[in-house]
């Protein structure tokens, strides 16, 4: 009887260390990065984001950034989806049309990087998250990037009429509309693809934010950069992890993890950038580049031209459900204040 008892409590003891020992287990997170991890926005935000994920879990989940990119820029949702990889981050302009709320962080006129970011992630979750556009993914962070402008090869934009017939890259379905309206040429091309583009005159210049003249090697390929007061344009970024791999992942963990990302992650993007800006526009000065800015009136009749577009993404809203879009779209642009 004795012999069974300690056996028993053996078996018992046995369980309750595999129990213990499964619960520690490591979570190791499988990262797609579709730039380099040199690149100034992997390296300097999103590197540091993933190496504080396993800091603040203190190691009980580490992130491993996979040596090369699953599928592609485009495809980076379907591929933390279906888990190809784990976690990835999404420029959701890349694919028009997928994500509709997510587009109002991509018009004109948005404001400053180091505001927008932070108002942004907290504009959505408040107002969008229980539309669930992101099925099939977790979102811990949803941000915009950078307001963006437009840089050319010797046709200076000065007016509003000067952008008609330009062959320009573009970076959103937002800005490819404006493009039209304004009877632009706009080929949608992610950053990484238009320094081919450009290499070859394939066009005539590329919607960009400044800090992209540099880390895209077009600052050989252009020569003028026309600023837009508050942005010609803007991107929505998402940081997605897959939902198996998430519940994978403790509540506690979770929440470690949610507090060092969302508006957190947005600042530090945000600050990254404006940065990156400030060296950008210090190269294009030295590599002699004609910088402007549109004037109050040139600018005041851009606003007018592109009113279209906000108005159907408020139509859009509605049809999805959202109640007044239009009052969310400017609670968002008082918190972002322009540039």
């Amino acid at each position: 009887m004795l012999k069974k008892l300690i056996l028993a409590t053996a078996g018992i003891a046995a369980l309750a260390m595999a129990a213990s020992a499964a619960q520690a287990e490591t979570v190791t997170i499988r990262y797609s990065s579709w730039l380099p991890v040199n690149h100034w926005y992997v390296g300097g935000s999103i590197v540091p984001y993933l190496e504080e994920i396993e800091e603040v879990t203190e190691g009980r989940v580490k992130v491993e950034i996979l040596p090369k990119i699953v599928g592609t820029p485009q495809s980076q949702f379907d591929v933390v989806r279906d888990g190809l990889a784990d976690m990835s981050w999404i420029v959701t302009g890349y694919t028009p049309g997928r994500f509709k709320l997510s587009e109002m962080g991509e018009l004109a006129f948005g404001g400053d990087s180091t505001a927008t970011g932070p108002a942004f992630h907290r504009t959505y979750m408040e107002h969008f998250a229980k539309f669930n556009e992101f099925e099939g993914v977790e979102v811990v962070a949803i941000y915009t990037g950078s307001p963006g402008h437009v840089a050319t090869k010797d046709r200076i934009v000065e007016t509003i009429d000067d952008f008609k017939g330009l062959k320009l890259r573009s970076a959103a379905a937002g800005a490819t509309e404006a493009l039209n309206l304004l009877g632009a040429v706009p080929i949608l091309k992610s950053a990484a693809e238009a320094f081919e583009m450009l290499s070859t005159g394939a066009i005539d210049g590329s919607l960009m934010i400044p800090e992209t003249v540099v880390s895209a090697n077009s600052l050989d390929l252009l020569n003028t950069f026309t600023v837009v007061p508050g942005g010609f344009f803007n991107t929505v970024h998402a940081i997605i992890i897959n939902p198996e791999k998430w519940n994978a992942i403790s509540e506690d963990d979770q929440e470690a993890i949610l507090a060092i990302s969302g508006e957190k992650l947005a600042a530090t993007v945000g600050k990254a950038y404006a940065k990156q800006n400030a060296e950008a526009f210090d190269a294009m000065e030295e590599a002699g580049y004609t910088i402007g800015e549109l004037d109050a009136e040139q600018t005041a009749k851009l606003q007018e031209a592109l009113a279209p577009i906000e108005e159907k993404w408020i139509e859009e809203a509605i049809a999805i459900g959202v109640e007044n879009p239009a009052e969310i779209l400017a609670e968002f642009r008082e918190s972002s204040p322009t540039n």
